[in-house]
C-alpha cells in the first residue's frame, strides 16, 4: 500500500487557481489525502479531508503543524460525529463518569467487494475506511478525559481473496483492534477498554414480487442488505447501547435504570 503522490493529479491545477484564505474539499482516493491536502495547506488554504485523513501517523502529525504554521483550518470530516444519535449518544455519556469499557462493530455485505476489490488491499484497506468512524467516536467520546497506551491488531484472511471476489492477497476480511486507554484524571481507571471489529457477512437472499407490467412474478434476489453498525459504551455509572439499524439508543443508568432516547 502507497501514498500517492499528488503529481499524479490533472486538478493540481484547480488548487493553483485558489487564494489564501480559499477552502478544499477534499474526496479521493485514500492514499492521495495527505499529498492534496498537505499542498493546499501550505498555500494558505483551508482544508476538508474526508476520513481517514491519512493513512500513517506520521503523515496526520504533519498535516497538524502545518496547518499550525500556515495558519489555516484542516478538518477531517467524520460525518457520523453529525449523526443525531451519535452525537446524543456521546453528550449523554460525559455525563456517567470515568470510561470502563468501549466496544464497535460493523460488518459490509460481501457483495460490496464488486467495488471495494478496485482498491481494497491495494491503495487501501476496509479498516482505513471504515473503522475510522468508530475509532473516532470512542476519541471523540474520551477526548480531554483518556489517552491511548497501546494498540493491537490482528485480521483475519481468505473470503475475499477467493472466487468470485478475487482481491489481492493483501485484502482482510476481519480487522480487530484492542486499544488499551488510561484516564487522564484517575490513575484507578486503566486497562484494557477498546475493541473494535469490522468484518464481511453474506449477502442474505430475499423473495420478493416483481411487477413486469402485466403479472407479478415472485423470485429470490440477492439482497444487498445494509452496513450493520453497532457500539457499547459502559462507564462507572452506566451504559450506552447504538445499534445504527435501528434509530435511537437505550441507556442504562445505575439510579434509573434502561431507557431508551430518540433524538430525531
Amino acid at each position: 500500500m502507497s501514498c500517492g503522490s499528488y503529481t499524479s493529479f490533472p486538478d493540481k491545477q484547480a488548487i493553483d487557481g485558489m487564494s489564501p484564505g480559499d477552502a478544499v474539499v477534499i474526496f479521493t482516493p485514500d492514499n492521495t489525502h495527505y499529498s492534496i491536502s498537505l499542498y493546499a495547506i501550505e498555500r494558505g488554504i483551508h482544508v476538508l479531508v474526508t476520513k481517514p485523513a491519512t493513512q500513517l501517523l506520521s503523515h496526520h502529525n504533519a498535516l497538524i503543524a502545518a496547518a499550525r504554521k500556515h495558519n489555516v483550518v484542516c478538518f477531517v470530516e467524520h460525518h457520523k460525529r453529525f449523526d443525531p444519535v451519535y452525537s446524543d449518544a456521546k453528550a449523554r455519556a460525559q455525563t456517567l463518569g470515568e470510561f470502563n469499557f468501549f466496544s464497535a462493530w460493523m460488518s459490509q455485505p460481501k457483495s460490496q467487494l464488486e467495488t471495494f476489490k478496485a482498491w481494497a488491499g491495494k491503495d487501501s484497506d476496509i479498516s482505513y475506511y471504515l473503522s475510522s468512524h468508530h475509532i473516532d467516536i470512542c476519541c471523540w467520546i474520551l477526548q480531554d478525559k483518556a489517552v491511548p497506551t497501546r494498540v493491537v491488531a490482528s485480521a483475519a484472511t481468505g473470503i475475499a481473496t477467493s472466487e468470485p471476489y478475487n482481491c489481492v492477497p493483501q485484502t482482510e476480511d476481519t480487522i480487530t483492534l484492542l486499544v488499551d486507554w488510561e484516564s487522564i484524571t484517575s490513575q484507578k481507571h486503566k486497562g484494557p477498554r477498546y475493541t473494535l471489529h469490522l468484518g464481511l457477512r453474506p449477502s442474505r437472499p430475499v423473495f420478493i414480487q416483481l411487477n413486469t407490467g402485466t403479472t407479478w412474478e415472485k423470485r429470490w434476489v440477492r439482497q444487498c442488505s445494509p452496513i450493520l453498525q453497532h457500539i457499547y459504551s459502559r462507564t462507572f455509572q452506566g451504559d450506552i447501547n447504538v445499534d445504527q439499524a435501528h434509530r435511537g439508543y437505550d441507556v442504562t443508568v445505575d439510579e434509573t435504570g434502561k431507557t431508551w432516547y430518540n433524538p430525531f
